[in-house]
C-alpha cells in the first residue's frame, strides 16, 4: 500500500443522494466484499485489501460533521478535566506545604522566647497565638484551595453538559433523517439474496 489516496467529498447540492444513504450502500459494498472472500475456521483468505480499505475512508468520508465535531469536543474536555486535577493537586499541595513552613515558623519562634517566669508565660501566649494564628490561616488556605477546585470541575461539568447536549441533538437529528428515508423507501440489504 505504497500509494496514498485522496478522497474528495462531493457537495451535497451535486448528489441527490444523502450522506446516510451514501454510508448505508458503502457499509453494503464493505459486505458484498467480506461475502466473496473465502473462509476457513473464521479467518477470511483473499480479501482485496485496497478496496477495503478505500471502502473505510469513503465511509469515514460521508460521517456527518456533527460527529467529527463531537470526538473533537469529547476530546478536548477530557484533557480539560486531566488539567483541572492536575492544578488542583498542585494547588492543594502547595497550600499543605505552606500551611507546614507556617507552623514550623511558628514553632521556631516559640522555641527562641526565653525561658524565664514572666517572659516566659507572655512568650508561651505569643506562641500560641502564633500557633493559633498560623493554624487559621493553613485551614483558609486549604479552604480555598477546595473552593477553586470544585469551581473548576463545576465549570468542566457545565461545558460536558453542553457537549453531550451537542451528541443528543446531532444523534436526534440522524435518527429522524433514517426514520425519514425508511419510511420513504424500504432498503434490502445487498448481499442477503437480491443483488442491486
Amino acid at each position: 500500500m505504497g500509494q496514498e489516496q485522496v478522497l474528495v467529498r462531493k457537495p451535497s447540492f451535486l448528489s441527490s443522494v444523502s450522506p446516510q444513504e451514501d454510508i448505508l450502500k458503502l457499509l453494503d459494498s464493505l459486505e458484498e466484499l467480506a461475502e466473496d472472500t473465502q473462509s476457513f475456521f473464521g479467518k477470511a483468505w483473499g480479501l482485496n485489501l485496497e478496496e477495503f480499505h478505500m471502502l473505510i475512508n469513503k465511509i469515514r468520508a460521508s460521517l456527518p460533521d456533527e460527529v467529527r465535531r463531537a470526538s473533537r469536543v469529547m476530546s478536548d474536555s477530557d484533557k480539560m478535566v486531566s488539567s483541572a486535577k492536575e492544578e488542583a493537586n498542585v494547588i492543594s499541595e502547595q497550600a499543605t506545604e505552606q500551611s507546614n513552613r507556617i507552623v514550623d515558623e511558628a514553632r521556631q519562634m516559640a522555641s527562641k522566647l526565653v525561658d524565664t517566669s514572666e517572659i516566659n508565660r507572655l512568650a508561651k501566649a505569643q506562641a500560641h497565638e502564633i500557633m493559633a494564628n498560623a493554624e487559621a490561616s493553613s485551614r483558609e488556605i486549604k479552604r480555598g484551595a477546595d473552593e477553586y477546585a470544585r469551581e473548576v470541575l463545576c465549570s468542566i461539568e457545565n461545558h460536558l453538559a453542553k457537549v453531550m447536549g451537542t451528541l443528543q441533538k446531532g444523534r436526534e437529528k440522524l435518527e429522524t433523517r433514517i426514520n425519514t428515508q425508511q419510511n420513504a423507501e424500504p432498503i434490502i440489504p445487498a448481499g442477503r439474496g437480491i443483488r442491486r
